[in-house]
């Protein structure tokens, strides 16, 4: 299991410096630090973006752990406002870096102007486990109006009808022209699997996100289906593919 966190600030920094989480009800957030969550202290995966295209460009996470070795620095970084096609992200599903419960966890920027900086941090319970089965893809649409620095939550509206019964989420592909992230959030649930969006109906995607291959994000009933968490900037439509198992 996953759930994915974010930090947001418009600022120009010379050097390396704290950026603020975005406010989030699943997390404990203090000043510029999340706090490593119990049961999901190993770091899976991480973005950053930052909306200019200069040499001084960095972004690093600090946590005390780390620093007892070393820092971990976030490369590539995406130079812009949203990610596009192929969202540039680390990737270490197979080797978590594990981080110590409640420790204060820190991103860092370094830009040299005055642009937005993004960077979004999936915390896992260990390497995710593929999963198999029968793996249904339904598209959904949602008219969530984005918000800079704002996780807003809303509802689907699936194209088609849902047999009655149980189905667990095992991927996901959003899409919104100015889309960052997405969340799923399933009912009763306390962890939100995420996704960096996608900005246009071509662009291509991370498949470890798709398809079972991070394992089982949530199951629901057909008649409580999951909301979503989207962050990114002002816009008011995004479509879904959720890959589902029907499990009963």
């Amino acid at each position: 299991m996953m759930t994915t966190a974010a930090y947001e600030t418009s600022a120009s920094e010379a050097a390396l410096t704290s950026i603020t989480p975005v406010p989030d009800s699943h997390l404990t957030i203090v000043g510029n630090d999340i706090r490593v969550p119990d049961g999901m202290n190993n770091i899976c995966g991480a973005a950053a973006l930052i909306n200019s295209a200069l040499a001084t460009l960095r972004a690093e996470l600090v946590a005390p752990s780390l620093r007892a070795t070393i820092n971990f620095d976030i490369s590539p970084i995406n130079n812009g406002l949203v990610f596009g096609s192929l969202p540039r992200l680390v990737r270490n599903w197979a080797s978590p870096l594990p981080l110590v419960v409640n420790e204060p966890l820190d991103l860092q920027i370094q830009n040299g102007a005055a642009v937005m900086n993004r960077g979004l941090v999936w915390f896992c319970d260990g390497p995710p486990k593929p999963t198999t089965g029968k793996v249904y893809t339904v598209r959904a649409t949602t008219s969530i109006a984005l918000v800079t620095a704002t996780w807003v939550n809303g509802p689907l509206t699936f194209g088609q009808t849902l047999p009655a019964g149980k189905y667990q989420i095992v991927g996901m592909r959003i899409w919104s022209a100015n889309g960052v992230c997405a969340r799923v959030f399933p009912v009763g649930a306390f962890w939100r699997p995420g996704v960096p969006m996608v900005n246009a109906e071509d662009n291509n995607e991370w498949l470890e996100f798709r398809y079972g291959g991070l394992g089982v994000w949530g199951e629901f009933l057909n008649t409580t289906p999951p909301t979503f968490d989207m962050l990114g900037i002002t816009d008011t439509a995004q479509v879904v593919y959720l890959d589902l198992i029907k499990s009963a």
